[in-house]
């Protein structure tokens, strides 16, 4: 495959779509394309591959993919629920169909067309969506609440739910926490030795890429030794956090690092 091939696919996509005229979806159309994007989200590869031309190629923002590529991918997906389809359009491109529509954080096109008695994909074009920076911050001013309320409780698995299968947790003074089952074990540890009185975080920015958000913050808190005599810790500092969009639309964090504003030793 050449790398013109995006550009190549995206201006047949703009051919057909200036010729495009409205007209009434067949009705087994419609269900083919509800059956393809439920077996997408169901990891459903037989059932995918049977509604995809074998020539079948897909345009996302990053590259281009083979059908046997997807179907391979697809493969490997965890089922999931089928996300809800919405602002759907089919329009006729003689005796082919354009399928518009948007889903969770993308927007796609499909290409339908009469194969062998049935409706088969030919080709896909997909373009993200950058999400809403009031959503984003919103849904992570919300998630760090909890995760204080959480820390209060010295509740781990609460805690490491914020976090991916394969994040990276890298707090100061010690070796990084990596994936669930690390950062869990970090939280447990820790948890043991010391108990939140009291906690602030404070975004400055967040930066939205795709599906990434980068937040940069700051920290207060007060910590109490559960062991010994020792007075309360009181600690400031800053963090850099990484969260990744979800299916269903909800943000956990894959990258996460903070150091204290206090001098240590050099």
């Amino acid at each position: 495959m050449t790398t013109r091939s995006p550009l190549l696919a995206a201006a047949v996509l703009v051919l057909i779509v200036s010729r495009a005229g409205s007209a009434q979806a067949p009705a087994d159309l419609r269900a083919a394309a509800q059956a393809r994007n439920l077996a997408v989200a169901q990891a459903d590869a037989a059932t995918w591959d049977k509604l995809t031309m074998d020539n079948f190629i897909v345009v996302f923002p990053w590259g281009t993919m083979t059908k046997a590529q997807r179907s391979a991918q697809i493969k490997q997906q965890k089922p999931t629920t089928a996300p809800p389809v919405q602002h759907e359009q089919f329009q006729a491109v003689g005796t082919a169909f354009l399928h518009r529509y948007q889903i969770e954080n993308g927007s796609i096109l499909e290409v339908w067309v009469r194969d062998r008695g049935s409706w088969r994909v030919a080709t896909v074009q997909a373009t993200g969506l950058d999400p809403d920076s009031a959503a984003v911050h919103q849904a992570i001013t919300a998630a760090n609440a909890r995760f204080i309320e959480a820390f209060k409780r010295a509740d781990p698995a609460t805690l490491s739910a914020n976090y991916t299968d394969d994040a990276v947790l890298m707090p100061p003074n010690m070796p990084a926490w990596e994936g669930r089952a690390g950062i869990s074990q970090g939280f447990t540890s820790f948890l043991a030795q010391f108990s939140l009185v009291d906690a602030r975080l404070d975004t400055k920015d967040v930066i939205l890429s795709s599906d990434y958000a980068i937040e940069r913050g700051t920290y207060s808190w007060t910590l109490h030794p559960k062991t010994g005599t020792g007075a309360d810790i009181v600690d400031t500092g800053k963090y850099l956090t990484v969260w990744e969009r979800q299916e269903g639309g909800s943000w956990k964090i894959i990258r996460d690092i903070n150091n204290a504003d206090r001098p240590g030793a050099m």
